[in-house]
Parts: C-alpha cells; structure tokens; sequence
C-alpha cells in the first residue's frame, strides 16, 4: 500500500483570507509503506489567477515568492500533470494523506468548481494524520498540532513550517512511525449520519440517503449558502470559505432542510429543492 501525503499552501492574508483562496503551491511526497525511504515527490508552485498578487502577508508565512508563482502554470495545468504523475507512480492502489482535512475536503474542491473541473477520484477519500493520532494513542486529540503529533512520537522536524514541500516531508515522517507502531492507515474522511446511520463522504454536508445536515446548529448560529458551513452566532464571515454572512442567516430553520433543499446566495433564505429562484428576492439557483 502507498501513501500521498499532501499539504497544499493558499493564497491568504489577515484579518481575512482572499475570496477565493487558491492553490499556490502543490506538493506530494509518497510513502510505501513496505519502505523505510519515501518512494518520490511531486512539487510545483501554482500561478493564482483570482488574486495574482501574493500579499506580504502570504509571503512571510509561506516563504513563496511572487516570481515564483508568476512564472508556474495555472491550476488546471498543474492538476492534470498531478493526476498522471499519480496513475504513473501509484497507480489505483494508494491513500491521500492529509494533516487536517481542510485541504482536499474545502480547499481543492473550490478550486476546481473555479475551474469547472470535477474533484478526481484520488480525493474522495484520505487519512488525516491528526485524526489516526486520535484514535490510536492515549490522551491524545484531534486539536493536536503537527508539531505536537510529532513530539509525542520522538519525530525530528526539519525544514521550513508552512513550506508546503517540507510541511509535506514532515507529515510523511510522522506518517511512517505510526506505520511503524503499528497503525492501521486508513480513509478517515466520513461522517455518519445520526438519522439514518448512512456513511457519507466528510465533504458532504448532507446525507446521501436521508438528507439531514451533518451541523446541528443552535439559535443564532447560521449556515453558509455558499459552502454550508455551520458558522457560530458570533461569526460576520463563513469559517470555511470567507463569503459574508447574509443579512437574515441565524434566523431560517435551515437544521431541518431536505435533500435538494438549497439557501439563497443572495439573501440566505431556505429554498425547496423545486425552485429555481429564491423565493424571496429572486437570485438564481
């Protein structure tokens, strides 16, 4: 069995990130787990299209310079060259391999909705390090740091954080101690549905079977309509993907949407999957 690991750096800034974040650096460092060595790498920068200019901010966090950026392919590009180095060099038998799940679960499926490209199937499913660390040691969290996953396991960093080549070499050396204590890797990107018990993929946001929203929200607490992230009552921008809350969100019964059911871009209002048009303001599905 193999493993990809990969941890994508984004376009960013503060206090909030651009909308949309885009990919600006793509690595891959493949584990096997019948090795002791990694078996190759993938790393590219990625030019941002939306946002072209990195901000200062970006900079100093990633260490990745404009020029580096300018002078890469765009997304689609480098997606498809990713998509045949992984055929070529893993073929169907590997598991992506994540710290955390914002990447393949948030990140790399807005992207490609940017570009109108469907999420290849190597991303539907992966092992976020942070949760195998969870399940397998006493006293352990899912809120562990990388650093702290890797001090817990006597794992030596090197490198540059927020470097997504060395975040990436970091998370494969974590990655082939637990294979070597023993941890059964594998796809921990699901949630079970607390209506009907259906698994569904973590990136949904509802169930495949029932329909009922994987958030539970309380009063005051609102749902994205772009990317349905559940957001806490005290939130003006979704968690998730930035966009700003709509006037009335917090105010709708979107805990008991249906299957198909949708909420207006616009304006946040709870739509029958039937309509095309908000029924309030009119914005198009």
């Amino acid at each position: 069995m193999r493993f990809v690991v990969i941890d994508f750096e984004a376009t960013c800034d503060e206090p909030y990130n651009p909308d949309p974040q885009e990919i600006i650096e793509f690595p891959a460092v493949v584990v096997d787990s019948g090795s002791s060595s990694d078996a190759a790498e993938f790393h590219t920068f990625v030019r941002p299209v939306a946002h072209p200019r990195l901000t200062n901010f970006c900079t100093k966090l990633t260490g990745i310079r404009q020029e580096e950026v300018d002078a890469a392919p765009p997304f689609p590009t480098i997606l498809q060259q990713f998509n045949t180095w992984w055929q070529s060099t893993c073929g169907e038998d590997a598991l992506a391999v994540t710290c955390g799940d914002w990447d393949l679960a948030n990140l790399l499926p807005r992207q490609c909705a940017q570009h109108h490209l469907p999420v290849p199937a190597w991303a539907d499913q992966w092992a976020n390090v942070k949760r195998l660390f969870a399940w397998n040691f006493l006293h352990a969290t899912e809120r562990a740091t990388l650093p702290e996953i890797a001090t817990a396991l006597g794992v030596a960093f090197a490198g540059r954080a927020h470097s997504g080549i060395d975040d990436s070499r970091n998370i494969a050396r974590v990655l082939r101690k637990m294979l070597e204590m023993g941890v059964n890797v594998s796809a921990t990107a699901f949630w079970r549905c607390l209506g009907c018990g259906a698994e569904n993929l973590l990136r949904d946001r509802y169930c495949s079977v029932c329909g009922k929203s994987s958030v539970t929200l309380k009063p005051g607490d609102w749902l994205c309509p772009r990317c349905g992230c559940g957001n806490f009552t005290n939130r003006d921008k979704c968690f998730d993907c930035g966009i700003r809350r709509p006037g009335n969100a917090g105010t709708s019964p979107t805990a008991t949407m249906k299957r198909g059911d949708w909420l207006c871009p616009r304006c946040g209002e709870h739509n029958f999957a039937r309509r095309e048009n908000c029924f309030k303001c009119g914005e198009k599905r």
